[in-house]
């Protein structure tokens, strides 16, 4: 794909990107995204076939194919990388200095101002438009000769970024590493453990008993209780399960209920047969 306005000149009522990126809109002076109304969102919907509307897509996913292309190409080359939700297209991340360049392929020449103030022009002469994708500067000759590709890759299409507020933020707030968590965690077990109290020695199982009802209850010894009722609620007691005719409460409540389906079916059974 090729940008096909190398030879349309620039009108003041042209939006910054219209050129640029080759947008297909002729009804309006402005690109796909510099129209859009819509309010910003970190997420958009898409529609996947065979699953429907998820919140996988871009906000330029509508847009005509080459302003689509142009965005794309231009988040790919955004340094350092920013993630699809801390874009806000048109603004974040500013195509300022992007587009500074890319038009001075546009008109052929770079202005350069001198120590003594005088304006001199500088050729700039770069591979033709419409073998350069949109979002991409064409390559200079030097770099057709190379072979260098054009693509996310090639430094000149690579412009460093502000940090944004959110990124400042996160950068202030101290990390705790790994190390750190895994000695909190230690400490949390630690002090749990401490909670529990020192079961007596010597003394009657009542005594045992009482002391271990008034000890206060730790969130493990919380766990382990809940788990326990579980396995007795399905499984019986220790001491059920010991017993030869042991029978778990479950099979017991399927038994109960398959012998009283049998009581209704011969109660069925015998009320059908009487004669009328």
């Amino acid at each position: 794909m090729g940008t096909l306005t190398a030879d349309v000149p620039r009108l003041d009522e042209h939006c910054l990107h219209k050129l640029a990126s080759s947008c297909r809109l002729t009804s309006t002076s402005n690109c796909c995204a510099c129209a859009d109304e819509r309010p910003h969102s970190r997420t958009y919907s898409k529609y996947i076939d065979g699953v429907g509307f998820v919140q996988r897509g871009t906000r330029w996913q509508s847009y005509c194919w080459f302003c689509k292309e142009f965005w794309t190409n231009r988040i790919a080359c955004t340094d350092p990388p920013l993630l699809t939700s801390q874009t806000q297209i048109p603004l974040i991340p500013d195509q300022s200095e992007f587009l500074r360049r890319w038009f001075e392929f546009h008109q052929g020449y770079r202005i350069v101002t001198g120590p003594d103030g005088c304006e001199n022009r500088i050729a700039v002469i770069g591979e033709p438009f419409r073998e350069v994708s949109p979002g991409f500067l064409p390559r200079t000759l030097d770099q057709l000769r190379e072979g260098i590709p054009n693509d996310e890759s090639m430094p000149e299409n690579r412009f460093p970024r502000e940090k944004l507020e959110s990124e400042e933020q996160t950068d202030s707030t101290p990390q705790q590493s790994i190390e750190e968590a895994l000695d909190n965690l230690l400490d949390e077990v630690e002090q749990e453990d401490d909670m529990i109290p020192l079961r007596q020695q010597r003394g009657s199982r009542h005594a045992e008993e009482q002391s271990n009802a008034n000890a206060p209850i730790t969130r493990r010894q919380s766990r382990l209780q809940r788990a326990a009722d579980r396995a007795t609620r399905v499984f019986g007691t220790r001491e059920d399960v010991q017993q030869d005719d042991y029978q778990s409460p479950i099979s017991g409540m399927y038994s109960r209920a398959m012998e009283r389906y049998q009581q209704a079916e011969a109660q069925r059974r015998s009320t059908n047969e009487q004669p009328p």
